[in-house]
């Protein structure tokens, strides 16, 4: 069976060395996904010339940069659409409507965002699509205490596994 493991960050806000620590936790994986508030350079978290593929985007804290609103590929079977949500109202509402509305437009079976600092996976029943916010990398203070991250594999079985994790600090 075919896998492709992507690691998915947000909300690192300039603190880079929690998200460098899941990145050497998660090695091997395919493709590092940051769904924005960077607030600084993503090789200031992957270093020089990363062995994997990167996709990031802005998010509202990410101004004066010229980093994509969003980004959508292809992940094995499934289309990936990537934003910060905060132009979506992910932090005001509790089943996503308005994000999950802009997915089923743009045919996204999975979604990455942010902007909630609130690590969670949420599968919509009516569209099947699955929305993953990996909660905040960045300072824990930020969070609860927490700093999470997600893996997310998709198979060549159509399977989209997620799983939420927390980084020791």
């Amino acid at each position: 069976m075919e896998k492709y493991k992507m690691l998915v960050i947000s909300d690192s806000h300039g603190y880079s060395e929690l998200a460098r620590k899941a990145i050497e936790k998660e090695k091997p994986f395919d493709m590092l996904i940051h769904c924005g508030d960077l607030e600084g350079t993503i090789s200031s978290i992957t270093g020089e010339g990363p062995t994997y593929d990167v996709k990031v985007v802005r998010g509202n804290c990410d101004n004066g940069n010229s980093l994509p609103i969003d980004e959508e590929f292809k992940a094995g079977f499934f289309k990936v659409w990537v934003n910060h949500g905060n132009k979506y109202n992910v932090k005001y509402e509790n089943k996503l409507n308005t994000l999950i509305a802009a997915a089923k437009s743009r045919c996204a079976d999975l979604v990455f965002f942010g902007h909630s600092h609130y690590a969670e996976v949420f599968k919509d029943e009516a569209t099947e699509i699955v929305c993953v916010n990996p909660g905040c990398i960045g300072n824990p203070k930020m969070s609860g205490n927490k700093s999470t991250y997600a893996v997310v594999t998709v198979t060549d079985d159509y399977e989209i596994l997620s799983e939420i994790k927390e980084i020791e600090l």
